[in-house]
């Protein structure tokens, strides 16, 4: 399966689109309402293209467990969101949860910031992750994640 979460008007064909808006999607859900409705490990792909930021830092685990629980083994989440030092970023007020290229270094066990995600008892969650800033003209970069799941 794979899912696009938080579609909004980015409808996917080939995908479960979910999103909880007034748009065209396939599942109505409230990602930072726990669990979600998929089954462990049934999906191979994940997308989240600028939704991520829209979360509340309240949940980043929570999410971030959601996506580990409901992917299989070797699933790929990509993650589009606007960097965190970009005009993009500050300039919505619907923003709270900025990303930079190290976000997710805390889950991934090659990373040094591995070691404080142990610290913080994240340590249940292991990704393999690649981040890049990407542009976004006119609107300043984006920060793209590729996290490759590791059951």
């Amino acid at each position: 399966m794979k899912l696009n979460l938080g579609c909004g008007t980015d409808y996917k064909e080939g995908y479960v689109n979910v999103d909880q808006g007034e748009c065209r999607c396939d599942v109505k859900h409230n990602l930072e309402s726990f669990p979600w409705p998929f089954e462990d490990s049934s999906a191979d792909e994940m997308w989240f293209q600028h939704i991520f930021e829209h979360f509340s830092p309240a949940n980043f685990l929570n999410i971030v467990r959601e996506i580990y629980r409901v992917s299989k083994n070797g699933a790929t989440v990509t993650l589009i969101s606007p960097h965190a030092g970009s005009d993009n970023y500050w300039t919505d007020p619907t923003h709270q949860m900025p990303l930079t290229a190290r976000t997710f270094d805390f889950f991934d066990r090659a990373k040094p910031l591995f070691e404080n995600g142990k610290i913080y008892g994240w340590d249940d969650v292991n990704f393999s992750v690649e981040a890049q800033v990407i542009p976004n003209a006119p609107n300043g970069p984006d920060v793209a994640h590729r996290l490759t799941v590791n059951k």
